[in-house]
């Protein structure tokens, strides 16, 4: 066992049960931060895996929010890893203010990316390695694969926040404000105004699906130390910069495994058209849409939630059976 990792407990819940034979640990980096990271085994049943999913949440989530994907993964025959990112979840944040949603640059959580796959997932977890990611979880995702990093096969991004706003004049504006607010020594107060849609079901922009939606507050309530609010001025000014670089032409020219990106059909929280246009400049990158999904489609309603799952067996299943990957299709 690695001497850095800490062996600890899952935020535990009725309505959503710990997958058998998981475990999750602290990673006590040398910077001093603790990175909680998690381990589930495919089950016994199951006798030889096909890999292993590295499953990479999105702003505000954690690694118990998706336990009924690791068991739809589990029933496809893959190992999972999960992580919680810095600042957010069980993970060490990076204010006092806890539940301030902050970071300085989009790059720590590249580099946590890495030391995650270096230190825990490739000494235990049976290879090739897809990554799956979801919203926010997709850009430090992005930038490893722009420095031709190889260690994924292949990666699949589920509505990810290639780009924050559709319209070209918010996202100017807003970057503008957040680098300015950021300059004037405004960068770890929170932005006043935005809404958390995780808190109440009723008029969210996240799920259409009551239950699932329910889960997430229960797992809330069970663990209040988990929640992160509304950004701070610093966390937008970086996920401008990081997405407003990933944009300029050229710049995923680096990336060498096939990728796939799913987006939401009435998707407000990132902009859904990205994906379709990255896929045209770049080869290696591919673009479907779910009509009518909101942007958590692995917490949607069963009737899009079904065509995402769908969509990573037509992706995966195809480069699992070939020694050499083709493009994503």
């Amino acid at each position: 066992m690695n001497a850095r990792l800490v062996e600890t407990e899952f935020i535990k819940i009725d309505e959503a049960p710990v997958p058998d034979g998981a475990s999750v640990f602290y990673y006590n980096t040398v910077d001093g931060a603790k990175l909680r990271m998690a381990y589930f085994p495919c089950p016994s049943s199951v006798e030889k895996p096909r890999g292993t999913v590295v499953l990479l949440s999105g702003r505000c989530e954690f690694i118990e929010k998706y336990f009924e994907v690791v068991k739809d993964l589990h029933a496809r025959g893959f190992a999972v890893a999960s992580m919680d990112w810095r600042g957010q979840g069980l993970s060490s944040r990076m204010l006092p203010e806890q539940e301030k949603g902050h970071i300085k640059t989009f790059g720590t959580y590249t580099a946590d990316l890495k030391l995650f796959m270096q230190e825990f997932v490739m000494p235990r977890c049976p290879k090739p390695y897809i990554a799956m990611s979801h919203s926010m979880g997709g850009m430090p995702l992005m930038s490893l694969l722009a420095e031709s990093y190889r260690g994924f096969k292949a990666a699949f991004m589920v509505a990810p926040m290639t780009r924050l706003f559709e319209r070209p004049t918010k996202r100017l504006w807003v970057g503008w404000l957040a680098k300015l607010a950021s300059h004037f020594g405004m960068s770890k107060k929170s932005i006043a105004g935005v809404r958390e849609h995780s808190m109440k079901f009723k008029g969210n922009n996240l799920t259409s699906d009551q239950r699932r939606h329910r889960m997430f507050q229960a797992l809330l309530e069970a663990a209040p130390n988990a929640a992160v609010h509304a950004p701070t001025y610093g966390w937008v000014n970086a996920a401008s910069q990081i997405t407003t670089r990933l944009a300029r032409q050229g710049a995923l020219s680096g990336v060498g495994v096939p990728v796939k990106i799913v987006t939401a059909g009435q998707d407000s929280t990132v902009d859904g058209t990205h994906g379709a246009i990255l896929a045209a400049q770049y080869e290696r990158i591919s673009a479907v849409k779910i009509d009518g999904a909101l942007h958590e489609i692995l917490m949607e309603a069963d009737i899009y939630r079904d065509q995402l799952l769908a969509e990573f067996d037509r992706f995966v299943d195809p480069l699992l059976s070939e020694k050499e990957g083709p493009k994503a299709t």
